[in-house]
């Protein structure tokens, strides 16, 4: 495989973090530096920042003398990444919905009817994409550009588990029912509202998912 020369670390990046997401690298599992250099027909210097940054998000852990390594999240850390990520998104949610049109707030309905869809076909890639979209299309709004960043790295961290999990926590429709409560929620333009409705939409799935974890389910 070959990657434009433009972006060499931020496609590295990319590259194993959907590798990751597909369930091709598994938690634990030894990211090799040779191997991906000779896969992306690479130097490893790109290779090598792309490491740093995706241990900086918390998705690798590096070893001394060892070599990095796949997280494997501990029960614990999964709940308080969801809290986390709940916390800021329900925040620049409650003070950008204004932004948001009707028009924006009829695609967020039908981006809700289309994860129904996708959930019924097992299409996981494209469920978490569209998912991701949702969840951007109400906070990228915010102003504060600190806020978004940091909800950005929580979002690819609670994606991987929510990939990994989703089929035991929601049915397909249980999944358009959560998101149409944030929909009427924005809806409802009552800041405190939002923020409290986005906030439990996390700490559920990340309550959830702790306990398989510590269940070895």
């Amino acid at each position: 495989m070959k990657i434009k020369r433009e972006t060499y670390k931020d496609q590295v990046v990319h590259f194993i973090y959907k590798e990751i997401l597909k369930g091709n690298i598994k938690p634990k599992e030894q990211i090799k530096e040779a191997h991906l250099a000779q896969t992306l027909n690479i130097s490893r210097a790109p290779i090598r920042e792309a490491l740093k940054e995706l241990v900086s998000l918390g998705l690798l852990e590096y070893k001394p003398r060892i070599g990095t390594f796949v997280v494997d999240m501990k029960p614990d850390d999964i709940y308080e990444t969801y809290v986390a990520r709940g916390v800021l998104e329900g925040y620049a949610a409650s003070i950008s919905y204004p932004t948001l049109s009707f028009k924006d707030m009829e695609n967020l309905k039908k981006m809700c009817d289309e994860m129904e869809y996708l959930a019924k076909r097992k299409e996981n890639m494209k469920l978490i994409d569209l998912g991701d979209k949702f969840h951007q299309k109400i906070f990228y709004s915010c102003k504060n550009k600190q806020i978004v960043k940091l909800t950005d790295a929580l979002s690819l961290k609670s994606h991987l588990l929510f990939s990994q999990y989703w089929p035991k926590l929601y049915t397909p429709k249980q999944i358009k029912e959560r998101h149409l409560i944030i929909v009427d929620a924005v809806n409802s333009k009552k800041s405190d509202i939002i923020e409290k409705t986005i906030r439990n939409h996390y700490t559920e799935t990340g309550k959830k998912i702790s306990d398989f974890k510590e269940k070895g389910v």
